[in-house]
């Protein structure tokens, strides 16, 4: 059974969240630590923490600057076309490649073709170099939040098998959380 997994979505209300969530096919969200713990969510957290933690957490950064950081797990990508040529020459193996299905929401047409272009690229990129394409609805609020089979059919669009896509991911996170220090609650 694959697992399917909404890497960025905005804490408001975690509980409401994550319950959304199930309705909607996502197995886990990923989310700001905000202090509490809660079961299938995957924190996202800027710098790593000073001890050891008890809960599962991706290093996340949107800073062209720390792409190379041997610490960062995920880079999230707002504005591909500027970040390209820096990303084909700094990317290194392993780091996670995140796109925000929330920028789509209000573009024009035009954009969107464009979009689902750069989604190729990126994927492509991530094929070369090692890396993991992340594709993450960035929802602010449960309203936000994208169904599976919408992410499935996004994934179709661009090209990408979505049972490949998830197993893919599946197992660049088994990798990466596995390697963190952190004891299973």
């Amino acid at each position: 059974m694959l697992k399917r997994r909404d890497l960025c979505v905005h804490n408001n209300d975690i509980e409401k969240e994550l319950r959304t969530a199930e309705i909607l096919g996502i197995d886990e969200i990923g989310s700001e630590y905000s202090g509490t713990t809660n079961k299938n969510v995957i924190y996202r957290l800027h710098t790593r923490p000073a001890y050891v933690t008890t809960f599962p957490y991706l290093l996340v950064s949107e800073e062209i600057g720390q792409i190379s950081s041997p610490g960062l797990d995920v880079f999230a990508i707002r504005d591909y076309p500027r970040v390209r040529s820096v990303l084909r020459k700094r990317v290194r193996r392993g780091l996670g490649l995140e796109i925000f299905i929330d920028d789509l929401r209000r573009a024009e047409g035009s954009v969107v073709g464009k979009w689902l272009d750069y989604i190729r690229q990126i994927y492509k990129l991530s094929k070369s170099t090692s890396c993991q394409l992340i594709l993450s609805s960035g929802a602010t609020s449960p309203r936000e939040m994208i169904a599976a089979r919408s992410f499935d059919t996004l994934l179709s669009l661009c090209d990408i098998d979505p049972v490949v896509y998830w197993k893919e991911l599946e197992s660049w996170l088994d990798m990466k959380i596995g390697r963190k220090c952190y004891i299973d609650a």
